[in-house]
């Protein structure tokens, strides 16, 4: 077959092809290019499905002859040079869009300069361009688009419902939002507002708004010149699928899986298999260090340091997450006076030891000896102090130990609230941290077994870990192989059980022989651990006296993360009394 050259018709049907999958992808372009205009208020409209859009914003507008021009391919006001492209700092270079869009559409442009008197008008008819006409229009610019691919029934067929290309396009107008809180930003679908967010808002206000979700927290970090800000949300409040994480690379909206696994990686050990959180992470970096240029949409980016980026964004939640910003904060009751006698030289004594405050537990108990001290060290406590004593942070050790639940739950309770704490999950935990904390520091307290343990494997499985013998030392366990298919471990961490060492090696010989060895010890390291861990503490149906359930409170205060187990399961569930006492009518 003869080479021959591309009408231009069929050349803007390709290119229309690339730039606009969908109609949400026409709405993210104008939207850019509303942006990319300095607007700092951006209307959207839409109507069919997407095949009509009017977007209208306040930017600077064009003047007649740029107006003409935006329409031709290749022509932008983004960049000169090839080298621009490497030091980007607009959300459109390639002049591509509006002419993809006229090539597939009815689309009229109305766009008045901010130096200019007048505005002009544009209409362009599946590629065939009007005259520009002077109009009376206010600055800025306004783009509306009908009958989308209707010259290209093939690409029209490929449509979705209407309610799923709105809900595309909603999509695309909260990332819009999420990446520009110093916008505002409206919404309507046939004529009804369906969403505003107003501009100056504060990233986490912003956050709130779009996402309809108040319990979210925030994290800032920066790693080799790489700064990252993120909106995250607790542990306790996940998602059955992964479309709840938001990325944002110089501003723009990207789908990157490297980011999605950088966030599990911060999540590590605090979610069960199959949740996922919420989570708004905004990077930005030196432009000749991504590239913005790799998909016609523009939704993927390269980065010239990959691993850096995920260290980044993986370090900065996770020291976020580590300090537990979901725990209640616990108001210090008023103190209760119980008596003022003056001594001499005029100073006031008070009770002000905790067994004084007033208090709704049914338990008060403490010795004659506490009561003498607490006058002995009254001098010493100035009598300024306020009823109302500022928020103090939360801790597991100043909750009341009611008893014990099915030989599994610790109940407790503070002032507001009863908690019913798993003794299992709550143990596991601070095993676990305990492990990794020896683990990090190069101090793990290490056993010789008098009888060595040994394992039964496959030849490969045994290989396997073999292979990994100088790293699974640094966990405190030597391996060593006794026979063909037998395994014997010499010595092992002091915190715990051989059973659980036997389970933990069994699973790890099991993944490297099926995922392979490069890097496992680094990705499985914690579930290792976890395993251990899992098989070395206290279980549920295990009866705990009150002073061992006070220590795993105060055990459970040493790590921030207490509130789940190393596999994500809540060590603990609160309940108001206040809700309560509504359940019983007691209230309303």
């Amino acid at each position: 077959m003869a080479i021959r050259i591309l009408t231009g018709e069929v050349i803007d049907q390709i290119a229309a092809g690339e730039v606009l999958e969908r109609p949400a992808n026409l709405v993210k372009e104008l939207v850019e290019n509303s942006l990319d205009a300095g607007a700092d208020q951006v209307e959207v409209e839409y109507d069919d499905g997407g095949r009509s859009v009017t977007v209208m914003d306040n930017g600077r507008g064009m003047n007649r002859e740029d107006l003409k021009l935006s329409v031709q391919r290749h022509a932008t006001s983004k960049i000169q040079a090839s080298d621009d492209l490497f030091r980007l700092a607009t959300y459109g270079f390639r002049g591509e869009a509006l002419a993809s869009i006229a090539g597939v559409s009815e689309m009229s442009i109305t766009s008045r300069h901010s130096d200019a008197d007048q505005g002009f008008r544009l209409r362009v008819r599946f590629g065939q361009a009007d005259d520009a006409m002077a109009v009376s229009s206010r600055v800025g610019t306004t783009v509306q688009v009908r009958d989308l691919f209707a010259n290209v029934p093939a690409r029209l067929s490929f449509l979705k419902s209407e309610s799923a290309e709105h809900g595309q396009i909603r999509s695309t107008l909260k990332a819009m939002a999420l990446a520009r809180e110093d916008v505002a930003f409206t919404l309507r679908s046939k004529g009804e507002l369906v969403a505003h967010w107003p501009k100056n808002q504060s990233f986490n206000e912003r956050v709130r708004d779009v996402l309809q979700n108040q319990n979210m927290f925030l994290a800032q970090g920066e790693n080799k010149g790489i700064r990252v800000e993120a909106a995250f949300s607790s542990p306790r409040d996940t998602q059955a699928v992964n479309r709840h994480l938001w990325f944002f690379v110089q501003g723009r909206w990207v789908q990157d899986r490297a980011l999605s696994v950088a966030v599990m990686e911060a999540y590590r050990n605090l979610l069960m298999h199959g949740e996922y959180p919420t989570a708004v992470v905004r990077i930005e970096l030196d432009p000749a260090d991504v590239d913005v240029n790799v998909h016609p949409t523009k939704a993927q980016v390269k980065f010239k340091n990959p691993q850096d980026v995920f260290r980044a964004v993986s370090s900065t939640i996770r020291s976020a997450l580590e300090k537990a910003p979901w725990l209640p904060e616990k108001t210090a009751e008023p103190t209760v006076t119980a008596f003022k006698p003056k001594a001499e030289g005029g100073t006031t004594l008070s009770f002000t030891a905790p067994e004084f405050r007033q208090t709704q537990y049914s338990q008060k108990m403490f010795p004659l000896a506490m009561v003498r001290e607490a006058i002995a060290d009254s001098p010493k406590v100035s009598s300024a102090a306020t009823p109302n004593q500022p928020a103090t942070e939360f801790r597991w050790q100043d909750l009341q130990i009611i008893g014990q639940l099915h030989l599994t739950y610790i109940v407790a309770q503070d002032s507001n609230s009863y908690y019913l704490i798993d003794q299992h999950a709550a143990h596991e935990r601070v095993v676990f941290e305990r492990l990794m904390e020896s683990f990090k520091n190069g101090r793990m307290d290490i056993q010789n077994l008098l009888i060595p343990l040994t394992l039964d494997l496959s030849e490969a499985e045994m290989q396997a870990l073999l292979n990994e013998r100088a790293n699974f030392e640094r966990l405190g366990l030597t391996l060593d192989r006794l026979g063909p298919e037998t395994l014997v471990v010499q010595t092992m961490p002091s915190l715990i059980s051989e059973n659980s060492v036997a389970e933990a090696l069994k699973k790890a010989a099991h993944s490297l022989h099926e995922v392979g060895g490069g890097g496992f010890f680094e990705r499985a390291c914690a579930d290792v651990f976890a395993t251990m861990a899992c098989h070395s503490v206290v279980r549920a149906g295990q009866a705990m006296s009150f002073e061992q359930m006070a220590q795993l409170l105060q055990q459970m205060d040493e790590y921030p993360l207490s509130s789940f187990c190393p596999h994500g399961r809540p060590v603990y569930i609160q309940k108001r009394f206040s809700e309560v006492e509504r359940e019983f009518g007691r209230i309303t």
